[in-house]
């Protein structure tokens, strides 16, 4: 089964300039809890044919929202509310995450499923293959079709956040004896 068959269409992206007060009242209204941050970039069309391409003797360049980040409802309140930023003035782009992971919607979800266990993530956004955001693709989306899957992507998850829970008590301990 292809990512396209079960990832949610509907995607709201927010520009990486936008206000976090902007950013929190598109995720309050949109009833989601995290989008792709964008930003316009000017990108070579390389998707013509090689004909067409001869014959204009040059590779057209387009600005194009290209993704550069994702932004959760915890990104606003950890990063922007807690420290005392304001809302009204800080943009997206000072607290939003720069690691995030895709998928193609063409994947199989078995794909997309061991991307998400790899990275220890809930979410990936869907992308065509020229790169544009179709979509994202949730761990509850899989769980529908494929709750097998989602256990053992879930069980990674824990292993990871107890790995690295019992390394940091471990440094603690070893800071406090050494």
């Amino acid at each position: 089964m292809q990512v396209s068959e079960i990832m949610t269409q509907l995607v709201h992206t927010i520009r990486a300039d936008a206000s976090l007060e902007q950013a929190s009242c598109l995720l309050r209204d949109q009833n989601i809890g995290c989008a792709p941050v964008v930003e316009e970039a000017l990108v070579e069309k390389t998707n013509l044919k090689q004909d067409v391409l001869d014959k204009i003797g040059f590779t057209p360049v387009v600005e194009e929202d290209v993704v550069v980040g994702v932004l959760t409802d915890r990104d606003i309140v950890v990063g922007g509310i807690a420290p005392g930023k304001d809302p009204k003035t800080t943009p997206v782009s000072e607290v939003m995450n720069h690691d995030f992971t895709c998928c193609h919607e063409d994947d199989d979800i078995s794909q997309a499923a061991a991307a998400m266990e790899e990275k220890k993530v809930r979410r990936l956004f869907v992308l065509d293959r020229d790169e544009h955001v179709m979509g994202v693709l949730s761990l509850h989306d899989i769980s529908a079709v494929d709750p097998l899957v989602t256990g053992e992507v879930l069980h990674a998850m824990g292993k990871g956040a107890k790995a690295e829970s019992g390394k940091s008590q471990r440094s603690e301990r070893d800071s406090r004896l050494g």
